[in-house]
């Protein structure tokens, strides 16, 4: 595969073309070259502020060091291009950290091997059921257009118990047939499930020299479905070595394939320090096709998460993959997951309706599970296919809030954890699945941003917000895929100093189930006080990555009510907390604010441009 390039496309030395998070074209000239990224601040120059009563935190960030201006005129955070891997706080330069060159537009990968592939996605299997279903005469569907009709939209005569039992399966991940996306779970209970060592690669003596962990993707509507949540990179930490992703792109998941590396440098010997965070590729992919790409990675020891987003759809298509040795609030964030789901959540179907248990009655995903189950024992039922039908609709859209909940007109955003992920929405904005929200209040430091948090699952969340470069200074290195189809001008591959806005994260109580809700339990809050108490052994085992940001030891995890907060009309009690950031710098063009749970990362994400 042959890829055409020009040289006058790239920034180095050119006027650079910015369409990054903002709303228009910005003219800006290059940035010297003298200007150089910034230190990591000290864990010092940031403040932490908690309410008497436990439900609001105020997070101050230090003053940003580049001269104040606005980045949409012009980005003092910009820094030159440098075409060279980076190094690391000992000297030593960093392998795989250069992903592409004027020479080698794609530095870290050979061409990837595609071939065409079913395209049928599980937003069209539902579809599809729910159309079965249907009355011949009347189109309406099980949304707000389907309800008050005097005629239900539904028809016994198309109702098929087999239809009822293959929808579980898209929701639960059960194998079906002819289906890119057979075996992924449509619900995010199977975390443990999800890990994957990365093997390493030996030469004829024994000696470690590499390694390879294989990937499989579904990239289809505002999803990016993943059968590996963590990657274990222990016999690697030394030694680069290589992810083999298998993408399946299916009906409306044409995107442009740019992981966010993450990269720290415990080298200094103070842990594991925030060092880069680098687009690996930018590579076109179209509905129907299997894409299989080796990324070529960093050592082991400085990985801390892929971040994958769909540029075109973003938020909400994203999928993290979280380094499997990283300790966050007293535990690794495996043991984070198996405490909540179980060690196997798919080892039998008991385990598995178990996990699924611990996922709120108000997750769209759980509201359709609960309703196909009703009509899998009761039979047809049109009121019950409507509220399925009405939350798969809900399911769809991460940029606006799911029936049950509300936004705090006081905040700037709502944020609802719900099926081990989040939905959200941006006071005043209105927007559909494939808008991307814009936080316009931030162009210059001192903007105070308040984050109003919900917890609808049944078990705790956390909260942490990164930066992308604009504390520390950011890269943009230009590469137009416009001639291979792709997003071309539009975007970039980039490279950007990060940091925390946040220094240690926040917990989001869990909420408790009410009467309708008989399932499992987490623990009482008294019973959680005694476990975080516990400091678990296995925390130590690489105390040398431990990141200060994520409170390793877990001396902040009693700040705050354990204790839900939050009534809602289905009975639960859902967990609540009010995030409050002021920001003393400006942001990052690239992206203003990298919000998530650090205890539950996969797809619990929700950043804003």
């Amino acid at each position: 595969m042959k890829w055409n390039y020009s040289p006058k496309v790239t920034i180095a030395s050119t006027v650079i073309a910015l369409f990054l998070g903002g709303s228009s074209f910005a003219q800006v000239p290059p940035p010297p070259d003298s200007r150089v990224p910034n230190p990591f601040p000290m864990p010092s120059s940031y403040t932490r502020i908690d309410s008497a009563d436990g439900k609001t935190t105020t997070f101050i960030t230090p003053e940003g060091p580049f001269p104040k201006s606005d980045p949409w005129v012009n980005p003092t955070n910009l820094l030159p291009t440098r075409y060279e891997n980076v190094k690391g706080a000992d000297g030593n330069e960093i392998p795989n950290t250069l992903s592409s060159t004027p020479q080698h537009p794609y530095n870290l990968h050979p061409d990837p091997v595609i071939t065409p592939i079913n395209k049928t996605s599980p937003t069209d299997d539902l579809a599809a059921i729910f159309n079965a279903w249907r009355r011949k005469d009347n189109p309406g569907r099980g949304d707000d257009r389907g309800h008050g009709d005097d005629k239900h939209p539904y028809s016994p005569s198309g109702f098929k118990q087999a239809d009822v039992q293959r929808a579980l399966d898209i929701l639960e991940g059960n194998p079906i047939s002819d289906r890119a996306y057979s075996g992924i779970p449509m619900m995010h209970y199977d975390g443990p499930n999800k890990v994957k060592k990365v093997i390493p690669v030996k030469d004829a003596n024994g000696k470690v020299i590499g390694g390879n962990v294989h990937v499989h993707q579904v990239w289809f509507d505002t999803h990016i479905e993943s059968d590996t949540a963590f990657i274990d990179p222990s016999d690697v930490l030394d030694v680069p070595f290589t992810v083999t992703y298998t993408l399946d792109t299916l009906n409306r998941g044409r995107e442009d394939f740019a992981p966010m590396q993450m990269y720290v440098d415990p080298s200094g010997g103070n842990g594991a320090i925030p060092l880069v965070t680098m687009d690996l590729t930018f590579f076109p992919m179209e509905d129907g096709t299997r894409t299989v790409i080796p990324l070529s990675m960093a050592p082991g020891k400085n990985f801390n998460l892929t971040y994958h987003w769909g540029w075109r759809r973003h938020p909400p298509r994203v999928e993290v993959q979280e380094n499997a040795l990283k300790v966050a609030m007293g535990r690794t964030l495996v043991q984070w997951e198996t405490d909540t789901f179980g060690e196997n959540p798919r080892a039998s179907q008991a385990a598995k309706e178990a996990a699924i248990g611990m996922i709120g009655d108000l997750a769209p995903s759980k509201r359709m599970w609960k309703a196909f189950r009703k009509l899998q024992q009761g039979g047809f039922n049109p009121s019950v296919i409507a509220e399925a039908e009405r939350a798969f609709f809900q399911w769809q859209d991460r940029n606006a809030l799911p029936d049950g909940v509300t936004e705090d007109p006081n905040a700037d955003m709502t944020l609802f954890y719900a099926d081990n992920t989040i939905y959200g929405h941006q006071k005043g904005i209105v927007v559909n699945n494939q808008a991307q929200p814009i936080l316009e209040k931030w162009h210059l430091r001192g903007a105070e941003v308040k984050v109003k948090l919900i917890n609808g699952d049944y078990f705790p969340h956390g909260y942490v917000a990164v930066d992308f470069g604009g504390m520390r200074g950011w890269e943009n290195t230009f590469q137009n895929t416009l001639p291979v189809n792709g997003a071309g001008a539009f975007f970039t591959f980039g490279r950007a100093w990060w940091e925390m806005n946040t220094p240690t994260p926040v917990l989001v109580p869990a909420a408790t189930p009410g009467p309708a809700s008989p399932g499992p339990r987490y623990r009482t809050s008294e019973e959680e006080t005694k476990e975080l108490d516990e400091i678990k052994p296995e925390i130590f085992a690489h105390r040398n990555l431990w990141q200060r940001e994520m409170d390793p030891e877990g001396k902040t995890v009693h700040r705050g009510r354990l204790t839900p907060s939050y009534p809602v009309s289905n009975g639960d009690v859902l967990g609540e907390h009010t995030v409050i950031l002021k920001l003393n710098y400006e942001p990052s063009l690239r992206l203003r604010l990298y919000q998530f749970d650090p205890l539950h990362h996969e797809q619990a994400i929700w950043s804003i441009h």
